[in-house]
């Protein structure tokens, strides 16, 4: 099949892959790229990728069946492709796209590692290719979601298109309405309010899991948050789907606020959005949500994740695998994050190395651990009164 355009191969995973031959000039920004491109493929979300292999990993060794899996805006068909080649327990893969170009490289690609006969391509309308699954008997066990922008326009298709008990993955590369740049994209399109805060990508995940939950639950569905994580300017939202009107409303019930004073850091969680005072310098809170409160990993998942990454040893020093640890790391811990370095500007300090803020902490008997958000960020028990004072230099 003649592309029209010239392409070069590469490997990801255990992919071989065609992709355009751009020549790509140092410092180019993303954004031309993916405009110069006539299908475009990104190589920073390879990290991405890795990790719905290793969700999915997990998925199948629980089925006694072949997978049956969607990627409703598939590009050069990378994603698609590394399933069925890197998955020992995939049946199909459809995989959509708008562009013609697309789709006749995502064939070649799936010709290419000889998973063309698992491989289904269409070209369609994201919306029009889920809603197309929408039925008993067409549904899918699992969806990818993986837009450039906000996957918030697919959620009630995607949604609809997964088997009960069933699975969707979701990106979201718009960050300046998640991080509090543009509040009301951020309403329009996540159903709450951001802010601007040290902890602000975590805030981006807990609105992105409220507006899953939020829709699920119009279908009588629950939505599972079971691994999330902020990597490379996007964030990225893994759940169950399970239905039931009960279930729903109990994910429905853990959604709330985040209460926060930008004068001296102190952050709380709240059922309500009431306009309060902060109780230490009594300047008024900025609020974000609503959002989910609940976990942003689960345990359990978790650990099988991190036993399917101990069987694919090509993933092993990849960077997917130290988000694994980290975020398994970060269960069981309040609501946002601290950044030392703010909190030692906050307490007129000179920042202190990362390792030595955590033996502190330690020693006054509080949990701790490094967040993948950042390794200047902490989880910890202690608040923003105790950590100041923790940290204040020793005379």
């Amino acid at each position: 099949m003649s592309l029209g355009f010239p392409t070069k191969e590469i490997a990801e995973g255990k992919a071989r892959l065609l992709v355009p031959k751009l020549d790509i000039k140092s410092g180019e920004p993303i954004q031309h790229l993916r405009s110069e491109a006539p299908v475009f493929y990104n190589p920073v979300m390879k990290t991405n990728r890795d990790t719905a292999v290793l969700f999915l990993s997990v998925i199948e060794s629980g089925k006694d069946r072949g997978l049956e899996l969607c990627e409703p805006m598939c590009g050069s068909g990378v994603r698609g492709v590394r399933f069925l080649v890197e998955l020992g327990n995939t049946r199909k893969v459809v995989m959509g796209d708008l562009n013609p170009t697309a789709i006749k490289l995502a064939t070649e690609n799936a010709t290419l590692n000889n998973v063309a006969d698992r491989s289904s391509l269409r070209l369609l309308d994201a919306n029009l290719l889920l809603s197309l699954h929408a039925y008993p008997g067409g549904r899918f066990d699992y969806v990818d979601i993986d837009p450039y922008g906000s996957p918030t326009p697919f959620l009630n298709n995607g949604v609809l298109s997964v088997r009960n008990h069933g699975y969707i993955a979701l990106t979201a590369t718009d960050m300046a309405p998640l991080c509090g740049v543009n509040k009301r994209a951020c309403i329009r399109k996540y159903g709450g309010d951001s802010i601007q805060s040290e902890f602000c990508h975590e805030v981006a995940l807990r609105l992105l899991a409220g507006a899953l939950i939020k829709n699920a639950a119009v279908h009588e569905t629950s939505a599972e948050p079971l691994f999330s994580f902020y990597s490379d300017h996007y964030i990225r939202l893994y759940a169950r789907l399970d239905k039931g009107a009960k279930l729903a409303d109990q994910k429905i019930s853990e959604m709330g606020f985040i209460k926060y004073c930008k004068k001296c850091l102190y952050r709380e969680s709240s059922y309500h959005n009431k306009k309060e005072k902060c109780p230490k310098c009594d300047e008024y809170y900025v609020i974000a949500g609503p959002l989910w409160l609940g976990e942003l990993a689960d345990r359990s998942f978790m650990k099988l994740m991190l036993e399917a990454l101990s069987n694919k040893k090509y993933l092993e020093n990849t960077k997917s695998a130290s988000l694994l640890r980290m975020v398994n790391n970060e269960i069981g811990y309040p609501v946002g994050f601290y950044d030392i370095d703010k909190i030692c500007s906050l307490i007129g300090s000179k920042s202190i190395s990362t390792s030595e803020a955590i033996e502190r902490i330690k020693h006054e008997g509080y949990k701790v651990t490094v967040t993948h958000f950042g390794n200047r960020s902490i989880k910890t028990d202690a608040n923003i009164f105790e950590l100041s004072e923790i940290l204040t230099p020793r005379r």
